[in-house]
């Protein structure tokens, strides 16, 4: 690494932490979380240098403890940051006894991921506005990258995990766009949360803005090429809306869904060639190795098969041979990565960790859940220290529908909606 960019690096974090302490106490915390949404969006992909992702990790982890120095939040936490905190130090302690993935990064990943859930669980109204805010604003910087990628620039800025993948939405005469993620399965995943989010609409974005927004989330789940995701999102959206309250509202939002699917079915846009395709590509056919190792997952010594070699021990599976999958060695399918990697109580764990999750979730957190959840059958999302960060940020995000526990907004703030 060169010494100016390490340099630029430094007065880069010296200048975040100049900023933090010029924010307003109100606010320090809101300006923290959309920090760390920006550090693990830009830095924290698997495939970037790693001198990037550990300054990324340290710098965001430092504004965190800054807010929580300087903020005047009573407390933070509730059950879903304890969820999360209850699941990464699961996981932290499955590393720590087998030594499966890194003593550093429990403290940069695990640590930082749990770190976040905790600011982030105490969010005041303005402050969870201005995160919703970032999210959009994420979104819309990399979906401009991610087309200047395809269109400008020779690979992706973090550059290819593997090999070039081509995008079946344009007849794969493109490559598949993946933003500063690493990964355009990770890029699709943090635009599903976008369109959720405009979809949702929890920080009462006027309808121009709101549709602004959700239109571009959408081209980016478009350039990403990844048809999982946008079925999972698919999932999510279709949840947002029958668990809507009111039945009225629940019947005009499933009239206007029906209708997009009658305009899609009737316009030759070629959804029954992508299906096709998909079931015939070599990607489900890795995926359905994935399931297929199950059995044999299943069938190793009991104190494996109960508790796995941890978090990251994957690479062990392949060379037993006990991972029927012959593209490449990545288990895309995070329930059978948590069964293999940590044995049947990792994979319960995983399990109770999103049901809890879901239980105490509003409206949107729970269709992004869905969505989540929906893509861990395609993709072992996890073992990605940005999507890992991304998911715990969502999940510890206070509940819309009434006042989120910590700081109260000044008198004739607007106060935010049920999502």
């Amino acid at each position: 690494m060169s010494p100016l960019l390490l340099f630029l690096g430094a007065v880069g974090v010296l200048a975040v932490a100049l900023l933090m302490i010029a924010v307003p106490p109100r606010m320090i915390r809101g300006v923290a979380v959309s920090f760390a949404f920006v550090a693990a969006s830009f830095g924290l992909a698997t495939n970037a240098p790693d001198i990037i992702r550990q300054v990324s990790s340290v710098a965001a982890i430092g504004v965190l403890v800054l807010s929580l120095v300087r903020s005047r939040a009573a407390r933070s936490g509730g059950v879903r940051f304890w969820a999360v905190a209850v699941w990464w130090g699961y996981v932290s302690l499955g590393v720590l006894l087998t030594g499966s993935y890194g003593s550093i990064r429990i403290v940069l990943y695990f640590g930082l991921a749990a770190l976040a859930a905790y600011v982030a669980s105490s969010l005041a109204q303005a402050e969870l506005r201005l995160v919703y805010g970032t999210v959009a604003g994420l979104a819309a910087l990399q979906v401009a990258l991610a087309a200047l990628e395809v269109l400008v620039l020779p690979e992706p800025v973090w550059g290819y995990t593997g090999f070039v993948r081509y995008n079946p939405f344009v007849g794969d005469v493109y490559a598949r766009a993946q933003g500063t993620f690493g990964h355009p399965i990770v890029f699709a995943v943090f635009c599903g949360i976008a369109v959720i989010v405009a979809w949702s609409n929890p920080a009462r974005w006027s309808p121009k803005w709101r549709l602004t927004n959700l239109t571009v989330a959408v081209v980016g789940l478009g350039l990403s090429g990844t048809r999982s995701a946008v079925a999972a999102v698919a999932v999510g959206l279709l949840l947002h809306v029958a668990l809507n309250s009111s039945l009225t509202a629940w019947l005009r939002s499933a009239v206007g869904v029906g209708a997009v699917i009658v305009v899609l079915l009737n316009i030759d846009i070629g959804i029954g060639t992508i299906v096709a395709n998909l079931l015939d590509s070599g990607s489900w056919s890795h995926r359905l190795g994935a399931l297929e190792s199950v059995s044999q997952l299943m069938a190793r010594p009991p104190l494996e098969a109960w508790f796995g070699n941890g978090f990251g021990s994957e690479n062990q599976l392949y060379d037993r041979g006990l991972m029927q999958q012959i593209y490449l060695r990545a288990v895309d399918n995070m329930l059978v990565y948590a069964l293999g990697t940590m044995g049947v109580v990792g994979l319960v764990a995983l399990l109770a960790f999103w049901v809890v999750a879901f239980c105490f979730a509003d409206r949107t957190v729970k269709a992004v859940l869905a969505m989540l959840f929906a893509m861990f059958f395609s993709f072992d999302l996890f073992t990605w220290m940005n999507a890992g960060v991304l998911a715990s940020l969502m999940i510890a995000l206070p509940r819309t529908a009434r006042p989120a526990p910590g700081l109260v907004a000044p008198p004739g703030e607007p106060a935010l909606l049920t999502a």
